[in-house]
């Protein structure tokens, strides 16, 4: 998606603009930025952030898996939480009020640079699930890289 990795600190305004790095409005060196994101309630109370091409993927994988009764519920609230944002002129998109509560954003917002997302995390929420992270870090990457 993106070749912006690791952690920044980005203001939000007081209408819930937040600028989007130039390193994801233009993956891999695009000429035209993207024109929009996908945003969703995400995990552990944060948000995720999608290119249009990321999230066709994630509906694929979710539509692989909900055949089941509790596939179904999560599909349901899954989707009932996911915004279309358009990105404006300056680069920004604006979270909607009801995804800034579920992650509890006010002025301030830490974009969390992943491979297939960027989650955007309320400063303080950030801190504890990096401290937990980090405090698993060898036991979750001997199971991610198999022992390798």
């Amino acid at each position: 998606m993106t070749s912006f990795y690791g952690t920044e600190s980005y203001a939000i305004d007081h209408k819930g603009r937040l600028a989007i790095p130039a390193e994801v409005r233009r993956p891999d060196g695009r000429k035209q930025p993207i024109k929009s994101f996908y945003l969703v309630a995400f995990f552990e109370g944060c948000l995720a952030l999608y290119t249009p091409e990321q999230w066709n993927g994630v509906i694929e994988r979710v539509k692989r898996r909900s055949g089941g009764r509790k596939g179904r519920k999560f599909s349901r609230a899954f989707f009932n939480n996911v915004k279309e944002v358009p990105v404006d002129s300056q680069g920004r998109v604006t979270i909607p009020s009801v995804l800034m509560s579920r992650a509890g954003l006010e002025r301030e917002a830490v974009l969390h640079g992943l491979p297939d997302r960027v989650e955007i995390w309320n400063p303080k929420r950030h801190e504890k699930a990096m401290a937990e992270a980090d405090s698993q870090f060898e036991e979750f990457g001997e199971e991610v890289f198999g022992g390798e």
